[in-house]
């Protein structure tokens, strides 16, 4: 793929999107040209499928950080029509080679913020930094802010983000140009002010009262079996955990591919459910349930 520069930008981050893939926004560095590897099972695919899309995207960001919308460059139709010249084959000669950029190694920064700021359930492809008053680019919130942090790349339903101070959470959805401010509900999680987010943004921490200590699950509560009960993931995407509610996490189930899964058993608000071969834990919260699901 090659793109003209953007005025301002100093990096750019590149994704595609096809049957395996959700949007996977890589940062490729300040280069104006990038290759993807690995699409030889597209082509099989298409030729099946009539109605298969696949895209190439690209977005460029400034020095705080910041991105503009995401810019469709390929549809399937210009990948994907063979080439046919109208030159004879005796006329062809073959195409000077072509410098190929070293795509910038991926860093998970989220494993490099301040012992402060803490961010758990994310998946690879999520990226975080934390934010000064100076970069938050909101003159009303900087006399109250005590941290923050930005979420960008690949944010998925259920990310949690603490710091180690007390106060008040707020939210800036990078969804929105500029970007819209929401309250986020906080909870107190082993001595940090904590809460949950589902897409890319900045979370800050704002002088206040801190929240009440999250409640202890009852212990009474040993679960029960289901026998006619099926759920999926509501949007997004799902975490998938070896025990409710906060157990190592297996695995993430797509949405986009999931379908209805049978629930086994239900406890304090989690779902026992069998996928790909594991069996493990979702959260009510983000299913659809259908049949008999239990209070």
């Amino acid at each position: 793929m090659l793109w003209d520069q953007s005025p301002g930008a100093t990096s750019y981050e590149v994704a595609r999107d096809d049957v395996q893939w959700s949007p996977f926004w890589r940062d490729v560095g300040n280069v104006s040209s990038y290759t993807f590897t690995g699409l030889d099972y597209v082509r099989t695919y298409a030729l099946e499928f009539p109605d298969f899309h696949f895209s190439f995207f690209l977005r460029a960001k400034n020095s705080a950080g910041n991105s503009n919308g995401a810019t469709l460059l390929v549809r399937r139709s210009q990948f994907l029509r063979p080439f046919r010249s109208s030159r004879s084959s005796r006329d062809d000669k073959p195409p000077p080679p072509t410098a190929t950029p070293t795509p910038k190694p991926v860093v998970h920064t989220l494993n490099q913020l301040p012992p402060g700021i803490q961010v758990n359930n994310w998946v690879q492809g999520a990226q975080g930094r934390r934010v000064s008053p100076s970069g938050l680019g909101r003159a009303d919130l900087v006399a109250g802010m005590l941290d923050a942090v930005d979420l960008y790349g690949y944010v998925t339903l259920g990310v949690e983000v603490c710091f180690a101070a007390h106060g008040r959470l707020v939210f800036l959805d990078a969804a929105y140009a500029p970007r819209r401010l929401a309250n986020l509900p906080a909870y107190q999680r082993a001595g940090m002010t904590c809460a949950t987010i589902d897409r890319a943004g900045t979370v800050v921490l704002l002088r206040g009262d801190p929240p009440a200590p999250q409640e202890a699950q009852p212990q009474e509560d040993a679960g029960h079996t289901l026998d006619d009960c099926e759920l999926k993931p509501l949007s997004a995407n799902l975490n998938f955990r070896r025990s409710p509610p906060d157990g190592p996490r297996i695995d993430v189930i797509w949405a986009r591919y999931s379908g209805w899964l049978r629930a086994s058993e239900k406890r304090a608000g989690y779902f026992k459910v069998r996928y790909y071969g594991a069996e493990g834990w979702v959260s009510g919260d983000y299913v659809q349930t259908r049949g008999d699901c239990g209070a």
